[in-house]
């Protein structure tokens, strides 16, 4: 988005971050926002737990998982639910769904799964439900240069959930898409 702060950003008259919050809220007990930058904006502006930066023992830039180092660090109970804050429509039943499959199958991880326009059968891994138990294979697999979620996800016992709604995963990416898409 041409350097601006992603989760800041108008979509439909409101912050990115907000239609993720709205959306989470109802279906956690706690929530909690990673930002690396404007820390203040998203306090005021949102109802969430607490704000972070990335902690300062992680290397800068480090991405998402870095990211998902600090909810665990910060977050209370056992499992940790990430979302970007590019993603406004996300099912209103997401935590729930996975919560259950985690806990029926006594898995470590669950990732909600959709197809795509092309039929094909798309993960997203950056909306994970993950537990806690695993922060520290997550550190050894950080420290060792691991960067990419889905990666390290498929490094534990995961499974999938699939959702119908392809499009309650879009990101919006750009500006032109905070503009048309619908």
């Amino acid at each position: 988005m041409g350097g601006l702060d992603k989760g800041l950003q108008a979509y439909r008259g409101r912050p990115l971050v907000e239609w993720v919050v709205r959306c989470l809220r109802p279906q956690v007990s706690w929530l909690g926002i990673s930002a690396n930058r404007n820390q203040d904006r998203y306090q005021q502006g949102v109802d969430s737990d607490g704000v972070w930066p990335d902690e300062t023992d992680l290397a800068p830039d480090s991405g998402p998982l870095a990211g998902i180092v600090t909810g665990m660090r910060h977050a209370p109970g056992d499992w940790l639910m990430v979302v970007p804050c590019d993603t406004p429509h996300l099912p209103e039943n997401l935590v729930p769904l996975l919560l259950e499959r985690a806990c029926q199958d006594h898995l470590d991880a669950v990732t909600p799964v959709s197809t795509d326009a092309d039929g094909l059968s798309r993960p997203h891994w950056v909306c994970s439900l993950i537990h806690k138990r695993v922060y520290p294979k997550l550190m050894d697999e950080f420290v060792k240069g691991e960067r990419k979620v889905g990666r390290f996800i498929q490094s534990l016992r995961w499974s999938a959930v699939s959702f119908p709604e392809h499009s309650a995963f879009a990101n919006l990416n750009t500006l032109e898409s905070l503009n048309g898409h619908v």
